[in-house]
């Protein structure tokens, strides 16, 4: 065995030693896995917001949407589609909508929606593996009902069961007394929960042949929606439909559609990390203090290893030794602790989050390379903090340090 690591092992746990430095030592290893912790918790909360998130916003809204600067919207939207499958790489999936401003009335409850109308075949949603209750059938019922699903959160507000019917009024611009808005009657085919209050409390689906006829489009849709194989190339596939299409159509990426959403994500992650660092920046200076405070215990050991025939540099390294046994072993811990909670987190949901946060519980997405990062940038931290101490107790003279005991 190495005598240098030998040596910083047992100044640091030996039985023999002070009792306050081993006290110390086992302080400043708790404060590093304090902080490894907390940073790995962190990063996986934020991590799994994030994911959550855009995959719920994904899953309802689509990658891209295009809608068009004409009031009477896309009558060329199958050429559209055409183009775009021959222009565009990785498209996994393309539909047309019909998407406006309507009002829900159920009884003497009045509310604001927005209506979609979908063709079912080719939908690019998520709320058909959402639906609670009921189910995704929409099919019209006959001539008079169609069926339309809707969210939890709306329907809880509107006490609405499926199997009601409800009547619908279709706004074309401002209703006056020449503009009566049209009337529609439906009956709640299913109703679905996202954990998105902004999507449960407003969006209704319906077949794309009745929003057509409610909204007076004929045969024209108010947008098309387009899915990509990888969410992170939908700004350049936004450009290149600009390109390509042209004049009426207006595609938007969802990040730009919910800007201020992916935005407050952004904004809850960027703090996090640096002031979780100032917690293991602290960890492990306080390795300094311990280190000092060991050099000061064992000036006379040190004095006696000089006097035998240790060099500066194993002196050095004695004190390098004891610094870096002391962030791994906290470095190991912090893992453990960190991931443990993590797992059990996902497992027993144990953290619930009130509706504003988008989910019921605390998400969680482990990442082995912040993982990985946080463990490297702990050591190469407890390697500078070790520094100074260790350059200070090689730089004892063993005749005073003798004398001195």
């Amino acid at each position: 065995m190495n005598y240098k690591y030998f040596i910083a092992r047992r100044f640091l746990f030996s039985k023999g030693s002070s009792k306050f430095i081993s006290f110390i030592t086992y302080i400043s290893i708790f404060g590093v896995a304090l902080g490894v912790a907390s940073l790995i918790v962190a990063v996986s909360i934020l991590g799994g917001f994030e994911k959550e998130i855009r995959d719920k916003v994904a899953g309802l809204v689509s990658h891209i949407q295009i809608s068009s600067f004409a009031s009477e919207g896309l009558s060329d939207y199958e050429n559209a589609i055409k183009t775009i499958k021959d222009s565009v790489s990785g498209v996994t999936g393309i539909s047309p909508i019909v998407q406006k401003e309507a009002v829900i009335r159920f009884k003497s409850n009045v509310e604001g929606i927005l209506l979609k109308g979908i063709v079912p075949e080719t939908d690019l949603s998520t709320a058909r593996s959402r639906v609670v209750k009921g189910d995704f059938n929409l099919d019209p019922v006959d001539s008079i009902f169609s069926k339309l699903i809707i969210g939890d959160k709306l329907a809880k507000k509107l006490n609405i069961e499926v199997g009601n019917k409800v009547i619908v009024f279709g706004l074309n611009g401002i209703p006056t007394p020449v503009n009566q808005p049209k009337i529609k009657q439906f009956i709640v085919g299913g109703i679905y929960e996202t954990g998105l209050r902004d999507f449960d409390d407003i969006i209704i689906y319906t077949d794309v042949k009745t929003t057509q006829k409610l909204f007076n489009f004929e045969e024209n849709v108010t947008g098309i929606e387009l899915n990509l194989n990888n969410i992170d190339s939908v700004e350049t596939a936004v450009l290149k439909i600009k390109n390509v299409l042209g004049y009426p159509y207006y595609p938007k990426s969802l990040f730009k559609l919910y800007k201020p959403l992916f935005t407050w994500v952004e904004l809850q992650k960027a703090p996090t990390p640096i002031v979780l660092g100032l917690i293991i920046i602290v960890a492990t200076f306080n390795i300094v203090g311990t280190l000092l405070m060991l050099v000061l215990e064992k000036t006379q050991s040190i004095g006696i290893l000089k006097s035998i025939g240790a060099d500066r540099s194993g002196i050095l390294k004695i004190f390098l030794f004891d610094g870096m046994l002391i962030g791994i072993i906290g470095i190991i811990l912090g893992n453990i602790i960190g991931l443990g909670i993590c797992f059990l987190e996902l497992k027993y949901k144990f953290f619930s989050l009130p509706e504003i946060y988008y989910m019921k519980s605390v998400p969680i997405l482990i990442q082995t390379d912040s993982i990985i990062l946080i463990s490297v940038i702990t050591i190469i931290l407890t390697f500078l903090a070790t520094m100074i101490p260790s350059y200070v107790a090689s730089r004892i003279d063993p005749i005073k340090s003798i004398r001195f005991s």
